[in-house]
């Protein structure tokens, strides 16, 4: 974050102490944090601290972390309405909405972005072709990731003509290590293949992105702005039981599991296809980000939520 300056804390366990003694308000993306901090803060320096939950994505898979928190910050429509129709928006005391927050930031310091994705990322290969971004999901509890049925498949047959981004979520290199490291060895030194297990840039690679492969990943809504070819795996022992769970999907075309070791010649055979989803890939754009919204816009509004608690519990 170029923006940014670092505080440098000698030692970890002084962090609580520092958020208490200087901070009222803290924005975090790891879901348990507010339970697993609030009541150490309260203990030890008699600090209430007001944590806002920032998601870091938007998918179709399951909201249900939302009951941890008390404070949130949402995209749009599509989140909101998810989080009252799933039962789960009388948990939290308050929520603010964005847009898509990550697209502004983005663009302020794109160029920053863009070369370090250039260096880190394109440069590495052997010549600038026609380029494909595969991106799995980590293997959460409903098993949303195609990694360990269509990886392999995918990777063996990478055609010469295309540069292939591989951007693992940075939890299957915890969960799934040997699998990852399988990947690796195998695939590091392809001159077409990149393999990115624990980077953290997504737009400035999605900006270079010519198609979209992926499953459940929040990559895939993000990649809905750029109305760009899309193609999913559907994992084969996905736990389905939520509506509307599958709506990116409707934006792209499905891979069949009889068709992963042919993936790229389905590919082929079915771009004309993603001419006719465009509109749809606006509409579902549009519903779960809505209209970019200024920084100052959603300060204020921070701001606004601040004085009405506080107006609250005065009474």
């Amino acid at each position: 974050y170029p923006q940014v300056k670092p505080i440098y804390i000698h030692f970890h366990q002084q962090i609580l102490e520092h958020l208490a003694l200087h901070h009222n308000r803290v924005f975090f993306s790891v879901a348990p944090y507010r339970k697993d901090l609030s009541p150490m803060l309260e203990a030890f320096y008699g600090k209430k601290m007001e944590f806002w939950y920032c998601p870091h994505g938007n998918s179709d898979k399951t909201l249900k972390h939302y009951e941890m928190q008390e404070h949130a910050l949402i995209y749009g429509d599509q989140m909101e309405n998810r989080l009252v129709d799933e039962g789960h928006i009388p948990f939290l005391k308050s929520y603010v909405r964005t847009g898509n927050v990550r697209v502004s930031f983005y663009h302020e310091f794109k160029s920053f972005y863009d070369d370090l994705v250039e260096k880190e990322i394109f440069a590495k290969f052997a010549k600038p072709q026609t380029t494909y971004l595969y991106a799995p999901t980590w293997q959460d509890l409903e098993h949303s990731s195609s990694l360990f049925d269509a990886s392999f498949p995918l990777l063996d047959e990478v055609p010469d003509s295309i540069n292939l981004i591989v951007k693992m979520h940075p939890w299957l290199e915890h969960h799934q290590p040997g699998h990852v490291k399988l990947i690796q060895e195998k695939y590091q030194d392809r001159p077409n293949i990149v393999i990115l297990c624990q980077y953290p840039l997504v737009l400035p690679i999605l900006e270079r992105t010519d198609l979209y492969i992926g499953d459940f990943s929040s990559i895939g809504y993000d990649f809905l702005r750029y109305d760009r070819p899309m193609f999913f795996f559907d994992p084969e022992k996905r736990i389905s039981a939520r509506a509307n769970d599958t709506q990116l999907h409707s934006c792209g075309t499905v891979i069949p599991p009889d068709q992963y070791k042919q993936a790229f010649h389905f590919i082929d055979n079915h771009l004309k296809q993603q001419e006719a989803l465009s509109e749809k890939r606006k509409e579902l754009y549009h519903y779960a980000f809505g209209e970019e919204l200024s920084f100052e816009s959603i300060k204020s509004a921070l701001q606004d939520n601040a004085r009405a608690l506080i107006t609250r519990y005065q009474k």
